[in-house]
């Protein structure tokens, strides 16, 4: 039930731009948070230092992340439209935390993360097991919280 609400709500022309433009900016914020500290800005050159694999995986991760962040922001702002108050604060911090996540998680762990150098901790992602990929696969679960308590909001308004 929860994903007919979902492609519903996104095949509307407003939410599916919206969720189409959010997750588009998204991936190129993350595209540029992983190249920014790799020499040349060289996406060749980062597959060259961190490995094949892991390059693949954390593109793809981070692809996850971008979509899901557009079909939360659709939704958000299909639910703010419908109900005009900001009664769901599960939905809206699970969002607001995957997406600090796959942002916090989107670098090149040799070279440094950017966001986590504001913190004093640039090569933070080297001490992970999985240099950086484990906040990724957190931020995918909270958004995916986030997107189902925000569906299961919907569906309660929409039934009353």
């Amino acid at each position: 039930m929860t994903a007919s609400i979902i492609i519903s709500i996104l095949k509307r022309k407003k939410y599916g731009l919206v969720a189409l433009f959010a997750a588009i900016a998204m991936a190129g914020l993350s595209y540029y948070l992983t190249i920014v500290n790799v020499a040349f800005h060289s996406f060749f050159v980062l597959v060259q230092m961190d490995g094949v694999l892991f390059t693949t995986a954390s593109m793809i991760l981070s692809l996850f992340i971008s979509i899901l962040f557009g079909t939360y922001l659709g939704l958000f702002i299909f639910r703010r439209d419908l109900i005009k108050d900001n009664q769901n604060a599960k939905a809206i911090a699970s969002g607001l935390g995957g997406t600090v996540a796959g942002v916090l998680g989107a670098a090149c762990p040799t070279c440094g993360a950017p966001l986590l150098a504001l913190f004093g901790a640039p090569l933070a992602l080297m001490a992970l097991p999985f240099q950086g990929l484990e906040i990724k696969v957190l931020g995918i679960f909270l958004l995916l919280l986030s997107i189902h308590l925000l569906a299961q909001s919907i569906e309660k308004k929409l039934k009353c």
